[in-house]
């Protein structure tokens, strides 16, 4: 009894519209994961392990850029206090990778369309509490506990050199070098909690102004 040749099955011939099927996913693939661990050198190379990018811990234990918790405590501690509400959030929207705001007063007042008085006392105000901090005429900080983004940023050339390279900011690097940093206020550097909105007594002027209505209604 001879052997009779095995018969390959058909294929249906492939549709020429037809997408090509996706690659497959590192998620399926059984040691893709791992696989993608291993990062190979050339000769003369090597390369270094960094710690995640958060904080010690701070509010929700876990600060990692434009936090939640962060937003969420300035809407309820700022909730009469609609300029500087307005003022962190226009800042925290034209940072630059570190944290800095270049802009004067006078420029905040034109975008929010408030006085520059207003812009004023709204900076005093964040600025005793750490959220904020004046760098230099133009210049400001917000903490990167609170608020951070992220990139690179111009790093100045050494002696000798001409060349002038960028640095890698993280929020970490950040935290450590406020630390370092003398010029900077105690209360920006210390900050380590933010005050509790339902401790946090009325302004001054909504005081008054509550005054003159509860006596107006007494005389009325």
């Amino acid at each position: 009894m001879t052997a009779q040749p095995q018969q390959q099955p058909r294929r249906r011939p492939a549709s020429s519209g037809a997408p090509p099927p996706p690659p497959p996913s590192a998620f399926r693939v059984p040691g893709a994961l791992r696989r993608t661990n291993l990062v190979s050198l050339p000769d003369g190379y090597r390369a270094s392990v960094e710690p995640p990018v958060t904080s010690d811990g701070f509010l929700g234990e876990a600060f990692v850029m434009d936090s939640q918790e962060f937003l969420c405590w300035l809407s309820d501690y700022y909730r009469d206090d609609i300029v500087t509400l307005r003022l962190i959030i226009r800042m925290m929207g034209m940072q630059k990778p570190g944290g800095t705001v270049e802009a004067t007063q006078s420029r905040l007042a034109e975008l929010l369309k408030v006085k520059q008085s207003q812009i004023s006392r709204s900076l005093k105000d964040t600025g005793s509490l750490g959220v904020t901090a004046k760098v230099k005429a133009g210049l400001y900080q917000l903490h990167p506990r609170l608020s951070l983004r992220g990139g690179r940023v111009p790093m100045e050339p050494r002696p000798g050199t001409r060349a002038q390279g960028t640095l890698k900011v993280d929020q970490l690097s950040l935290l450590d070098a406020i630390e370092d940093n003398p010029d900077l206020p105690g209360a920006f550097k210390e900050l380590r909690q933010l005050p509790d909105p339902e401790e946090k007594p009325l302004r001054e002027d909504k005081t008054r102004a509550q005054a003159r209505a509860a006596k107006k209604g007494r005389t009325s």
